[in-house]
C-alpha cells in the first residue's frame, strides 16, 4: 500500500489540501509536470532564482533583522511549500521504488510548521526583545536557541532519510528537483539560524549555541 501524507490532529495545513494530490501549478512553474519531459525554460528560471548574491550580512542588529525578514522568512516558506508539492507528486509516482524516502513530505510539512511558528514568534516578540536588549533579550535568545535545536533535528532527519540529498542515478526530473530544493532549504534555514545566533544573541547565549561560527570581522 502506498504511504499517505498525514497531518497531526489539529487539522490540515492552511497552505495545502494534503489528500495525496499536489498543486499542478507548482509543477508547471518549475517545468516538471511530467517525469520524463522538462520545460527547460521554466526549470532554468526557477533554478536561477535559487542563486543568492554573495554579500556580507549587515553588522547592525536592526539591519540584520530586516535582512533576515526580507531574505529568509517569506522566501523559505514559499520554497518549502514547493518542496512539499514536489514530494507529494513524487510519492504518487515513486513510492514503490527502493530508494524513495517514504514520509519525506511529512518531514517537510513538519519543517514548514515549525518554521512558520518560529518566524511568527520572531516577528511578534523575539526580534523586538532582542533589539531592546536587557534581561528580556537573554530570555528571548534562550527561547530561540531551544527552537533552533528542534528545527535542526527536523533538518537532520530529512537529510538522513534522503542520504544527504544524494540524487539516485535513475531519479526523474521531479525527484532530482525535489532534492535540489531540499538541499537549498537545509542550507538556508541553517544559515538563517546561524545569523540570528551570531548577530543577535547576547554573548552568554550565543557562545552556547550549536552552530554559531562567528566572525569578529563580520559581527564585531
Amino acid at each position: 500500500m502506498r504511504p499517505q501524507s498525514r497531518r497531526p490532529a489539529e487539522g490540515p495545513h492552511p497552505h495545502f489540501e494534503l489528500t495525496g494530490e499536489t498543486d499542478p501549478a507548482v509543477l508547471r512553474r518549475w517545468g516538471v509536470t511530467d517525469c520524463g519531459r522538462v520545460d527547460r525554460r521554466n526549470l532554468t528560471r526557477g533554478l536561477t532564482r535559487l542563486q543568492d548574491p554573495e554579500t556580507a550580512p549587515p553588522a547592525s542588529p536592526a539591519d540584520l533583522v530586516r535582512h533576515i525578514r526580507e531574505r529568509y522568512h517569506r522566501a523559505l516558506i514559499a520554497l518549502i511549500g514547493d518542496a512539499v508539492a514536489l514530494a507529494l507528486a513524487c510519492e504518487r509516482a515513486h513510492s514503490d521504488k527502493d530508494l524513495w524516502p517514504h514520509g519525506l513530505s511529512d518531514r517537510l510539512i513538519g519543517i514548514l510548521d515549525a518554521l512558520e511558528a518560529h518566524q511568527q514568534r520572531e516577528d511578534a516578540v523575539v526580534f523586538p526583545m532582542l533589539l531592546a536588549g536587557g534581561p528580556e533579550a537573554t530570555e528571548a535568545a534562550a527561547l530561540m536557541a531551544a527552537e533552533h535545536g528542534v528545527v535542526r533535528g527536523l533538518l537532520d532527519a530529512a537529510a538522513a532519510m534522503t542520504r544527504g540529498f544524494a540524487i539516485p542515478e535513475a531519479a526523474c526530473a521531479k525527484w532530482r528537483l525535489l532534492y535540489v530544493l531540499c538541499r537549498k532549504i537545509d542550507f538556508d534555514v541553517r544559515e538563517q539560524m546561524r545569523l540570528e545566533e551570531c548577530g543577535l544573541f547576547p554573548a552568554d547565549i550565543r557562545d552556547s549555541t550549536e552552530a554559531c561560527i562567528c566572525s569578529a570581522a563580520t559581527f564585531g
